[in-house]
């Protein structure tokens, strides 16, 4: 009797464990499907949505009204990511939709400073509230042929310096089409000089360059003002092993701003043209914390 009690109880266990074990598959199927299905969406369209501020937008695109006309033929420019100075943001692209540009070619830091190779792009469409942006897949197949550029659609939908600019370029032109490309700090001096002289070669009489990066972080704003003097005199030199060697105290992205310099002298620009020169101190009202900087730039012929 006692004998068969066990038998039992060993069945019993061995039914439940089996229920369970069946349950458990069952859960982590279902979250792989859901995992699936939310790869699935990502790969079909990137969406900005959580990274548009509609205030800070509207701002922005109001203050630009009374621009200036430019003057020169824009080649390249430097923007700022964070969208408390929208309308240097705005400014820019609205400049350069009024030129009739059909490309922009997106510089931005890799912020997570992660993926498989130094360079990042995004093939796919990207939804903003004012319609879709379109990527130039011709040029972004021609620059995923190196070894050190791919694809990856994870690490583009959550990047800022890309996602946050998208809603002006659109809404200044329908046109507009980009070549979004994130970099890692891992990015050598060889593969900066050769993938700046691959865009040299692709850039034509409708394309710019433009490098999304922030200037000095942390400072207060009078000691923000000193390292963006720093940052401005080694642009202006052209002095790329001194740009290098500098950190978020100077700018988010010395490797996008030095791709950006050197397409743009192969392409012939002439002047540089300081639009904007701010940080958030400022523009907050509080010149004693931490602050960002950010520039507005255009590089013309």
């Amino acid at each position: 009797m006692t004998h068969l009690s066990i038998t039992k109880g060993k069945l019993i266990f061995v039914i439940v464990a089996l229920i369970c074990l069946i349950a458990v598959s069952f859960i982590l199927r279902e979250k792989q499907d859901e995992a699936v299905v939310k790869e699935q969406i990502i790969i079909q369209e990137h969406n900005v949505e959580r990274f548009f501020d509609e205030y800070l937008f509207q701002r922005g695109v109001a203050e630009t009204e009374n621009t200036k006309p430019t003057q020169g033929k824009i080649l390249g420019a430097i923007v700022p990511h964070h969208l408390i100075p929208s309308f240097i943001i705005a400014d820019i692209f609205e400049r350069i939709a009024s030129q009739g540009i059909q490309t922009i070619i997106l510089l931005s830091p890799n912020h997570y400073d992660i993926g498989t190779t130094p360079i990042l792009t995004s093939e796919i469409a990207w939804n903003t509230p004012y319609g879709e942006v379109l990527p130039h897949s011709n040029i972004i197949q021609k620059l995923t042929q190196k070894d050190y550029i791919s694809v990856d659609e994870e690490i583009l939908d959550n990047e800022h310096g890309i996602a946050g600019l998208l809603p002006f370029i659109k809404y200044y032109s329908d046109e507009i089409k980009i070549v979004p490309l994130i970099l890692r700090q891992n990015l050598t001096e060889e593969q900066i000089g050769d993938v700046s002289k691959t865009i040299a070669d692709v850039i034509d009489d409708d394309t710019v360059i433009v490098a999304s990066v922030d200037f000095s972080h942390y400072f207060t704003s009078d000691e923000a003002e000193q390292k963006n003097e720093e940052s401005i005199k080694v642009i202006e030199k052209r002095d790329y092993d001194k740009l290098l060697e500098m950190n978020s105290d100077n700018l988010d992205s010395p490797e996008a701003i030095s791709i950006l310099l050197q397409t743009v002298d192969k392409i012939g620009t002439k002047h540089l043209q300081m639009l904007h020169n701010t940080n958030s101190g400022k523009l907050m009202d509080d010149l004693y914390g931490e602050t960002t900087s950010y520039f507005g730039i255009i590089f013309t012929e």
